[in-house]
Formats: structure tokens, C-alpha cells, sequence
């Protein structure tokens, strides 16, 4: 897990990436607003060993960690 912070120390940002046991990778990116630090946009990126990937996008809130 990546975590990105602004300048008062507050969360701004974080990227997760896992893997599943048959090869599935699973990439998260989601970016916060500071103010509150509710979630404002998370990208969901899985990538299949056979080459597929599929893409979500959530607005104001967030699926996965």
C-alpha cells in the first residue's frame, strides 16, 4: 500500500495492489478530500492472467480498501 499525504499531513491519495492465487491483479487508487477525508473518486483496476482488464470507476465513495 501506497499513501500519498499533503503538505498538513492529511491523507490525500492511496494505491493498493494485490494478487490472487490464480494470477489476478487487482489495483485500487483512491483520492480523498483533505477537507473531510471522505473519499472522492476510486479507480478499480483488474488485470486477468489471460490479458482481459476491466476498469471502475466509483464517484464519492469507494468499493474496495
Amino acid at each position: 500500500m501506497t499513501k500519498t499525504f499533503d503538505n498538513n499531513g492529511k491523507l490525500c491519495g492511496e494505491i493498493n495492489h494485490s494478487r490472487t492465487a490464480d494470477g489476478t491483479s487487482i489495483t485500487t487508487n483512491t483520492v480523498y478530500n483533505t477537507y473531510n477525508g471522505r473519499p472522492v473518486n476510486q479507480t478499480i483496476t483488474v488485470r486477468q492472467p489471460d490479458g482481459k482488464v476491466t476498469t471502475t470507476n466509483v464517484i464519492n465513495g469507494k468499493l474496495l480498501p
